[in-house]
């Protein structure tokens, strides 16, 4: 009996080694997780092959794309925009709404009437972010939504492939409050309202009963999966396969009243975003093209229709085997395997016995899929065709043997290699670490202010010395044009300010920068593109700067006052002292009363000197800072400050310089039939143009006002035009004025460049 036994050992020797060998090896791999990967990608691939499943009419998702945020003209939407598309949602009498937008901070205007339709909408259930994102920070629910117990979660588990394959019901946040999943919410609020409730079937309430369907939260290595976090409440994700998706309504067909008649009524509404542009995009297991990706709000609504069929209709969930069960599939394979390769007269029938079991297999195993079965394949096919290709040849056991060993080195060395990257990692963190901290150190003692912002006008960061001098904070200065006050006097500057900064040519200009106690501080700002979207501005306070300048100039006009007063004054006494001796002498001694009147000449001539220089000096402020066609610019735009007229100033040709007291003259006209125009004329369109010839400049203002007939013009009404007359004439200019009533006027004066 020894003997025969030994031979029966003797005689599948190979199949009793290569069955431990290769059940073992792929056990050991399976542990390590490196099929993990294999076997999901094995799921996706039975989820395609599923057939279509008609529609579920019970939920209808509201969806907001690219066209829709077009049309609004903004994003976020404003709280009034949100409150009118849930109402509008409301008048058909959903059963539940799920709101799949972040609101946990108002968008103005309308946030009272948001608030408002929060509270009366008891089947209006809102999102909150309860699992943490890598910078430790989670997005809060709507406060009116979280007092009334009506907010979900919205997180998402994702594979490490990046795609959703299991589900959450419901998970614990921060504060240790149990929260259910928004699609788990809605399903759960649709058949309460049909009297289906959860029942619990074990003392831990881990197992319960919801209609038709019996849920099992998943464990860790269940199915394909090999220590994978099982926080919360999980299942796995048997989305149902439709042909064309659910049933939707764009945002902006609901707003203009374009929603059919009873589409909603009774059924589960999802308002969320599909726009490419807000990444909300998530890959599931029937996810083959990247231009098709589901959003996360269809995401929701397939968890949601998912728990609904299998509670009403009895649609299957995906189950799994136990570890056990799946530990013993393995090795059943790996001994048909290894019995095949045993027992072949030659490798190409093994290569054909493996070729229609591994067949066989995969059959097997999608259909266990279709009925809510989910069963290893990967592990077994390696095992039948690891365990044939071995037991073909009792050799290649010293082979298999230094492989497995090989194998166990790579893994060690993996796991060495693994620990020197995390080791590298840490210390590249912590380096960083340092030189952002020594960034910030020399960012903050620049004694220049700095600010760095998107091309939206979103203000990402400020350092120490623009909130030392101005007062904002990162946290208080969200956008630019907050840097300005918020009135229509200060439009055209804040335009200026927000010009200047989102062009980034680098050139420095000045600006009067709004301080966060609304003052006002002189500053010179430059600001220079760092990325595609992002910009930095550098910025000086030249207050002290601008207070010299403008005492410099009180200094100067004080100067020069004194100096007028002191020259024609005494020009001035000495004429009368002189025209009183000369009154007393005209008649009894003429030729000295003659040398009197001589000096009283020459003292007038000198005075009028004197006048003339000091006039010169004077000249107008907005000539002061500029040359004629800026003055003519700055005079236009102060008007438009104070009028509805809509004016223009264009220059046609290239500029050059005229003499100072021609520049005063031409400002002075230009002055005085603005003025005119709208204060008489009651012109709605003044164009003023300065046309630069080479010989000759032309300033031209044409209005279309009530217009007058020159000739019947009087000379008290006709003073401004008198004084335009006068000014020309002194300049040897020639004035043309065309202007008929009704008709509006035009004033061109001509002046040689010369």
């Amino acid at each position: 009996m020894w003997t025969t036994l030994k031979q029966q050992i003797w005689r599948w020797s190979g199949v009793l080694i290569t069955v431990p060998s290769i059940a073992g090896s792929l056990l050991v791999l399976r542990l390590t997780g490196a099929l993990q990967l294999m076997e999901l990608i094995a799921l996706d691939q039975m989820f395609r092959l599923r057939p279509s499943e008609p529609v579920d009419s019970r939920i209808v998702l509201v969806t907001i794309d690219e066209s829709d945020i077009k049309q609004l003209g903004q994003w976020p939407m404003s709280d009034a925009v949100l409150a009118q598309l849930i109402s509008s949602i409301k008048q058909q009498q959903p059963r539940v709404i799920g709101l799949d937008i972040f609101r946990n901070l108002p968008v103005e205007p309308g946030h009272q009437a948001l608030a408002k339709i929060f509270t009366t909408t008891p089947n209006l259930i809102g999102i909150e972010n309860v699992i943490k994102a890598p910078n430790g920070e989670v997005v809060p629910a709507p406060t009116h939504l979280k007092q009334r117990d009506q907010v979900s979660a919205s997180d998402l588990l994702l594979d490490t492939d990046g795609r959703v394959r299991r589900s959450l019901l419901y998970l614990r946040t921060q504060d240790n409050r149990s929260i259910f999943t928004l699609g788990a919410r809605l399903a759960f609020f649709y058949l309460d309202k049909q009297g289906i409730y959860r029942q619990p079937l074990n003392p831990k309430e881990t197992k319960f009963r919801l209609g038709r369907a019996i849920f099992t939260p998943l464990q860790p290595n269940d199915g394909g999966y090999l220590g994978m976090d099982a926080g919360g409440y999980q299942i796995l994700s048997n989305f149902p396969k439709f042909r064309h998706g659910f049933h939707t309504v764009a945002l902006t067909d609901v707003l203009q009243g374009r929603l059919p008649r009873d589409l909603v009524r009774d059924r589960i509404v999802l308002i969320g975003v599909t726009a490419e542009s807000l990444k909300d995009k998530f890959f599931t297991s029937y996810t083959t093209d990247s231009t098709a990706v589901p959003a996360g709000v269809e995401v929701h609504a397939l968890l949601t229709s998912q728990l609904l069929s299998a509670a009403l209709d009895g649609r299957s969930l995906l189950h799994t085997w136990s570890e056990p069960m799946e530990c013993l599939w393995i090795v059943v394979w790996s001994t048909i395997g290894a019995v095949i390769g045993w027992t072949a007269s030659s490798p190409r029938e093994t290569g054909l016995k493996i070729v229609l079991l591994g067949i066989a297999l995969c059959g097997g195993a999608y259909g266990f899929f279709l009925v809510g079965w989910w069963i290893i394949i990967v592990p077994p096919l390696l095992a039948l065709v690891g365990s044939a290709i071995t037991s073909n040849t009792y050799l290649l056991w010293e082979n298999l043997k230094e492989y497995a060993r090989t194998l166990e080195q790579k893994v060690e060395e993996r796991t060495l290699k693994l620990e020197q990257e995390i080791v590298e990692r840490k210390q590249a963190q912590e380096t960083l670490s340092q030189q952002k901290q020594l960034l910030q150190t020399i960012v903050d003692h620049i004694p220049v202010m700095i600010t760095l912002y998107d091309v939206t006008g979103h203000v990402e960061f400020v350092n120490h010395q623009f909130e030392q001098i101005l007062g904002w904070s990162t946290t208080d200065l969200h956008n630019i044009d907050d840097l300005v006050a918020e009135s229509s006097s200060d439009s055209e500057q804040q335009q200026q300010i927000l010009d200047h900064m989102l062009a980034a040519t680098g050139t420095w200009l000045d600006l009067k920068i709004r301080t966060r106690d609304d003052r006002f501080v002189n500053t010179a700002w430059a600001n220079v593109q760092l990325a595609n979207r992002l910009f930095v501005g550098i910025g000086q306070d030249i207050s002290d700067r601008k207070r010299a300048e403008e005492a410099s100039i009180l200094d100067e006009r004080n100067r020069m006052a004194r100096e007028i007063h002191d020259i024609l004054a005494q020009a001035f006494t000495g004429i009368l002292l002189h025209i009183g001796a000369a009154m007393e002498l005209i008649i009894k001694k003429p030729d000295k009363a003659e040398a009197h009147m001589e000096t009283v000449d020459e003292l007038a001539r000198t005075g009028l000197a004197e006048a003339r220089r000091s006039v010169t000096a004077l000249r107008p402020k907005l000539l002061e800072e500029g040359n004629l066609f800026d003055a003519l610019k700055r005079l236009t735009n102060q008007m438009k400050l104070s009028t509805n007229t809509q004016l223009t100033c264009e220059i046609i040709g290239a500029t050059y310089p005229l003499p100072p007291n021609v520049e005063n003259h031409l400002l002075r006209i230009g002055q005085e039939a603005l003025t005119n125009a709208i204060k008489y004329a009651h012109a709605t369109q003044i164009n003023v143009e300065l046309i630069c010839e080479e010989s000759q400049c032309l300033l031209r203002i044409k209005d279309n006002g009530q217009g007058f007939t020159i000739d019947q013009v009087s000379v008290n009404k006709g003073f401004g035009l008198l004084g335009m007359s006068e000014r020309v004439e002194q300049i040897g200019g020639e004035l043309v004025i065309q202007s008929h009533p009704g008709q509006g006027t035009e004033i061109v004066v001509v002046v040689n460049r010369e």
